[in-house]
């Protein structure tokens, strides 16, 4: 059992009730996904046109393959898009 002269929790948490934020830097996060989430991006793009290429018993599967590799395409041009445009980019 914790007491008041004993607490279980240490100082260190004592400044998330203050209003201070813990910044990136501070637990070692220094940079962002960018080429890495756009790579991933293409290959599943990729994996998913190769999935058309399988044998379907009908062409319901088609649909939703077809479905998600517009989003995906979408998500990607914009994901481009908005990283070409940014002042620091």
């Amino acid at each position: 059992m914790a007491t008041e002269s004993n607490p279980i929790a240490g100082t260190e948490v004592e400044h998330a009730r203050t209003g201070e934020h813990e910044r990136p830097e501070d637990w070692g996060w220094h940079h962002e996904f960018t080429t890495g989430r756009q790579v991933g991006g293409w290959l599943t793009f990729l994996i998913l046109g190769a999935l058309l290429t399988t044998t379907h018993y009908n062409r319901a599967g088609n649909v939703a393959l077809i479905s998600m590799m517009v989003l995906l395409l979408i998500g990607l041009v914009w994901d481009r898009r908005r990283r070409r445009n940014q002042w620091r980019g």
